[in-house]
């Protein structure tokens, strides 16, 4: 709550430069529903709708539902878990290289979780008949129980489940997983008997009940996907609304035809998602049912496929379920021509800016190896980008600081006629080449810059529990050394409603720079004006305390850059008055 209270003050002084930023720059990830509309229009016998088998009854821990059947485990060097052998379930795994908080004993981070558990949340797959299909032959359900070829699942050692029916058809489950997030699976189907096999493969991930999430208006959390090059992005409520089975008629996203692409359901920083083979032509499917308990489905279904006697089928694809590390996800994109996987990471409106701005820190961090650092060389980066702006700025502020006697004197020549002073100072400013309003400049540049930073800052798994030096063990959360602990020597919870005045070291000291600053500009000629200056760097260093430390040391640094600028150039042009 408090980011989301401070991030409102400081949209609220900036709200004008983002209006005219989006009318600028739209946003465009949503398919809109006149595409839609026109293409992706499906016939519902291939979709993943299906009698739901989901258990109820008393909540469970995971440790208590895993010893209940008989799993393959999976130990990878950023993955723990295990496929449930009853339903061939992927529904249980750990990341390895993620704690809960910044203690190093916290749990790490569980991703999927089993039916019965508070949130389950697991990946299914299998194959399905048609309706009017006459052979009766039975497949495989959540209740089948698959034999393996081997107990644990590893980079090295790939695993096969498989399940023969009663007509002498084997059903096989080939999972294969790298050092990472990445699983490929082939499904594949043994035609042993008599019989003509009509049936379509289909892969969905179920979350069941609504998950924690920050709910947080910069985020998105909930359904992601791309197909047909458009990126959709629908919030849980959002998937009950419009695709409810029980609505006969659902909003056009919610059943698309497409060719390659991917989707799942994303957190901040975990995702899962189903990757199917990019020349493969699927129909996409996302549902929602409650039957007691909220069921979100997201999953597709493959072509239906006539499988002979004494012939066989493979059908394949991938899973991603993992943490959204940009380098990762660019090299699962290159390698496998994954349509723009690195989208999968909210970047926001400002893609255009969030995307350099991320690359830059990335890259810096790679030289320097603290993401602290690698802020600072940025922010020298960008003074440098913007240091013809901000130099032509600094010298309109310098000279009209030189002619503050000048403008004092006409203040006293003109005290009763405001339209002659101010006819005056116009042909002073000329006289001189000082604008007044082009110390504005560098900060309405910094806004979109600032805002930016703040999202890479929010979003990247990069940032996360990234430590600096000293008190900052976290670049991506406030200042932790706040006022009312007394700087650390205190040790106490603050509550929500007092985050605002828990001010942190770092943001005072960036309230100071700020008010530097301020002290090497021309005084407003107007005393309210004056006033309202004179208090922003108080009002700053309030709002900015409960703002990610990275942001915070990227805005002293930038004052600091600032100022040395500024009194260089102010120290050359009254130099020259002096001469």
């Amino acid at each position: 709550m408090g980011d989301q209270k401070n991030l409102f003050l400081a949209i609220g002084l900036s709200v004008a430069i983002i209006i005219i930023f989006q009318f600028l720059f739209p946003q465009q990830t949503a398919m809109s529903p006149q595409i839609q509309n026109e293409t992706t229009q499906i016939q519902p016998s291939t979709s993943i709708d299906q009698t739901q088998q989901i258990s109820e009854g008393i909540t469970k821990t995971k440790e208590e539902i895993i010893t209940l059947n008989n799993r393959v485990s999976i130990n990878t060097p950023s993955l723990k878990g295990s496929i449930n052998l009853r339903g061939a379930i992927l529904d249980d795994l750990v990341l390895l290289n993620y704690n809960e908080s910044l203690d190093k004993n916290s749990k790490k981070i569980n991703l999927f979780l089993p039916d019965q558990t508070a949130n389950p949340y697991f990946i299914e797959l299998g194959w399905k008949s048609l309706a009017n299909d006459s052979t009766h032959t039975p497949l495989p359900d959540l209740n089948s129980e698959w034999n393996t070829t081997s107990t644990s699942l590893t980079p090295n050692s790939p695993i096969t489940l498989n399940w023969t029916n009663k007509d002498n058809i084997t059903f096989k489950i080939r999972f294969e997983v790298d050092e990472n997030y990445l699983f490929q699976v082939t499904q594949e189907i043994e035609n042993n008997s008599t019989k003509t096999l009509e049936v379509f493969p289909y892969r969905l991930i179920k979350r069941i009940n609504l998950p924690d999430t920050i709910n947080f208006f910069i985020l998105h959390e909930g359904l992601i996907s791309l197909f047909n090059d458009e990126l959709l992005e629908k919030k849980y409520k959002h998937l009950s609304a419009d695709c409810s089975v029980t609505q006969q008629i659902k909003k056009i996203f919610c059943d698309q035809k497409a060719t390659g692409g991917w989707l799942g359901f994303t957190d901040k920083y975990w995702m899962s998602a189903l990757i199917p083979d990019q020349n493969e032509s699927i129909n996409v499917n996302y549902r929602h049912n409650n039957n007691g308990r909220d069921n979100f489905r997201a999953g597709y279904a493959g072509q239906i496929v006539n499988i002979q006697p004494g012939t066989n089928h493979k059908y394949t694809g991938k899973i991603f379920a993992g943490a959204k590390v940009l380098k990762i996800l660019k090299k699962y994109q290159k390698i496998h021509n994954i349509t723009r996987f690195d989208d999968a990471i909210d970047w926001g409106w400002f893609s255009f800016l969030t995307k350099p701005i991320f690359i830059a820190i990335n890259w810096f961090y790679g030289h320097a190896g603290n993401f602290g650092i690698a802020i600072i060389a940025f922010t020298f980066l960008m003074r440098l980008i913007l240091f013809p702006l901000a130099h032509t700025s600094f010298k309109s502020m310098a000279k009209m600081k030189k002619l503050q006697p000048e403008m004092q004197r006409l203040k006293e020549t003109y005290p009763d006629d405001r339209q002659k002073m101010q006819q005056a100072l116009m042909a002073l400013y000329k006289k001189e080449g000082a604008n007044p309003i082009a110390g504005c400049l560098p900060i309405v540049v910094q806004i979109p810059i600032f805002f930016s930073l703040y999202k890479v800052l929010f979003v990247t798994i990069e940032m996360y529990h990234a430590p600096f030096y000293g008190w900052i063990h976290d670049l991506s959360a406030p200042d932790p050394l706040g006022l009312l602990t007394l700087f650390g020597l205190i040790k106490w919870n603050v509550p929500d409603i007092l985050s605002l005045i828990n001010i942190g070291i770092l943001p005072i000291f960036m309230g100071f720079t700020m008010w530097l600053q301020q002290k090497l500009n021309p005084a407003p000629a107007d005393p309210t004006q004056a006033r309202i200056f004179a208090i922003l760097p108080f009002v700053f260093t309030f709002i900015l305390a409960g703002f990610a430390a990275g942001l915070v040391l990227y805005w002293a640094v930038n004052n600091i850059l600032s100022i040395s600028q500024q009194w260089l150039i102010q120290r050359k042009i009254l130099a020259k008055k002096n001469d």
